[in-house]
């Protein structure tokens, strides 16, 4: 699951304070993996032992052995344009210490499968045995979680070297879909970013230029301070900038 608002409230807040950070230092990064179901952990664990690929976790999801199936725990990858994995260049690393100055615990210490995108709460020790131990399982624990800490991500504008998106407060953001913004819509591609210029919309298969050259042309800014706002026609035939009174 890929939405930070499933997870314990302070996690939220840091997981916001850390993008922030991140943002005045120049790294770019997104939240990708946040909760994982019991199941989804198994699968994970079988890659490499009994399923094809190498190991990526030594955290079985039957026995609740990973933070992230008890809200503790997120992931992030980079966002600004290259490799979301990329580390040639200590990216990674570079969060981690960011990371571990807010007060979260870096996967990338690890000695066992090192997880360079991995970020949890340190609360509760490296392994999750004192969790288990404290609130048998994930369902018990979240009944604790104290309300009033809960923040989300803020919700808004983000730029990185590929280009704007638009985030979610749960840490998503919008792709391969159209979104309403202070009065002029934007439309996004399948990677998240706006589309400046002329493109095509199918609004039955929801894709952006597609292949078969389907879907109605549109035309959106391309520079200035209304970047990817659609224009449309005007009672006269001529063009300008849609603006929607709403």
């Amino acid at each position: 699951m890929r939405n930070i608002t499933l997870c314990h409230p302070r996690l939220q807040t840091l997981a916001a304070e850390l993008i922030k950070e991140c943002e005045k230092q120049g790294l770019q990064i997104k939240i990708g993996e946040t909760l994982r179901t019991k199941e989804e952990q198994d699968a994970l664990y079988a890659q490499g032992r009994t399923k094809p690929g190498k190991k990526v976790t030594n955290a079985r999801g039957t026995t609740y052995s990973s933070y992230h199936q008890w809200g503790t725990a997120f992931d992030i990858y980079r966002a600004d344009g290259k490799d979301a994995f990329n580390d040639n260049d200590g990216f990674f690393s570079k969060v981690g210490a960011i990371g571990i100055s807010l007060g979260l615990e870096w996967g990338g210490n690890w000695k066992s499968i090192p997880d360079k995108p991995h970020f949890q709460l340190p609360d509760w020790g490296s392994s999750t045995s004192g969790i288990k131990k404290k609130f048998k399982t994930p369902e018990q624990f979240m009944k604790t979680w104290p309300k009033e800490e809960k923040k989300a991500i803020p919700t808004g504008w983000r730029h990185d070297a590929h280009g704007w998106w638009w985030q979610n407060e749960d840490g998503s953001w919008v792709a391969s879909d159209w979104r309403l913004i202070n009065h002029h819509h934007y439309l996004f591609g399948a990677n998240g970013y706006i589309r400046t210029g002329w493109h095509r919309w199918n609004p039955d298969t929801k894709q952006v230029d597609p292949a078969d050259g389907s879907g109605d042309w549109y035309y959106l800014q391309e520079d200035g301070d209304l970047q990817g706002a659609c224009w449309h026609s005007k009672t006269n035939g001529a063009m300008e900038v849609w603006y929607v009174e709403k």
